[in-house]
C-alpha cells in the first residue's frame, strides 16, 4: 500500500485486487482498478488495456501489430539503444522528475506529483526505466507494482521541437523499451502489464493517438473502478467537506 499525507487526511492507495493492511493508520483507502466496485462505495469506472505476460516471448511479440514489431526490431538492432532498469529508484527520483515535468509542460500535462513517487519508493512499489543513445536520454517510464501486475504510470518522450528524424527515433525508442519492459517484469513473474488507462472518447486527435500507440501492442480491455472508502470518523467529515467545497467551486450548490 501507498500511504500519502494529504493536506487533511492521510491516503492509503492500493492496487487491483490488493487489501490494506489492518493497521495502516490511513483515514481514506483508495482502491484503483478493481474488477468490481466495493459495496456503499463512491465509485469510477475505468477502461485499459493489459498485456498478458504469461505466456510465451515469442507469443506476446506476434500479438503485436506489424509495424510496431518492425519498429521494435530496428530499434533492437540499428538504434544503438541502451536501456536502464530501475527497481529501488528513489535516489533518481529528481532526474525522473525533471526529464517528464519538461515533457508534461509541452503536453500540458499535469507534472509527476513528488509526494506519490516517493511513497511508491518507500512502499517498494515503484519502477523506473529509460532508454538512451549515447548518453543522452530519449524516453522514460515509471510504473507501479502490486501483485501479478506492473501498470504504467507514466512514460515522457524527449521529442519535442526536433527533427523528423530524430522524433522517429524517440518513437522507436519508446516502443523498444516498452517491450523491454514487459521482458523485465516477465523475469521478476509479473504476468500483467497494464497500459495505464484508455480514453474512451477518442473525438480529439491526441487522445486517439495515444489509443492507437497502446493498441498496437495487441492486448485485451479490461474495465475496473476505482473506489473511494473512508475507514476513520476523519476521512468522513473530510470527504464531506471535500465535495461540497467542489460543489461550490463548480457553481452547484449543495444537495439538500
Amino acid at each position: 500500500m501507498v500511504r500519502i499525507n494529504g493536506r487533511g487526511a492521510t491516503y492509503g492507495v492500493v492496487w487491483y485486487e490488493e487489501e490494506p493492511p489492518g493497521d495502516s493508520g490511513v483515514d481514506i483507502v483508495l482502491y484503483l482498478h478493481r474488477e468490481a466496485p466495493i459495496a456503499d462505495a463512491r465509485y469510477t469506472p475505468f477502461l485499459s488495456l493489459v498485456t498478458d505476460l504469461s505466456i510465451e516471448e515469442d507469443a506476446i511479440m506476434d500479438s503485436f501489430g506489424e509495424t510496431c514489431r518492425y519498429q521494435i526490431r530496428r530499434a533492437e538492432s540499428k538504434d544503438g539503444l541502451r536501456m536502464e532498469f530501475i527497481d529501488d529508484p528513489e535516489s533518481r527520483l529528481d532526474e525522473f522528475r525533471a526529464f517528464f515535468d519538461a515533457f508534461a509542460r509541452q503536453k500540458a500535462l499535469a507534472p509527476a506529483d513528488p509526494r506519490w513517487l516517493v511513497a511508491a519508493c518507500k512502499a517498494r512499489q515503484l519502477a523506473l526505466s529509460s532508454a538512451s543513445r549515447n548518453g543522452e536520454a530519449l524516453v522514460w517510464h515509471a510504473h507501479v507494482m502490486s501483485g501479478n501486475t506492473a501498470r504504467l504510470q507514466h512514460s515522457g518522450s524527449g521529442f519535442r521541437n526536433r527533427e523528423n528524424d530524430y522524433r522517429a527515433l524517440v518513437g522507436r525508442a519508446n516502443r523498444w523499451l516498452h517491450w523491454r519492459d514487459m521482458l523485465r517484469f516477465k523475469e521478476m513473474g509479473i504476468q500483467r502489464y497494464d497500459w495505464g488507462g484508455l480514453f474512451e472518447d477518442e473525438s480529439v486527435p491526441e487522445r486517439a493517438g495515444i489509443n492507437k500507440f497502446k493498441k498496437a501492442f495487441g492486448g485485451r480491455q479490461e474495465r475496473t473502478y476505482d473506489c473511494t472508502v473512508p475507514v476513520t470518523v476523519r476521512g468522513r467529515i473530510y470527504l464531506a467537506v471535500r465535495d461540497t467545497w467542489r460543489r461550490w467551486k463548480s457553481g452547484k450548490s449543495p444537495t439538500p
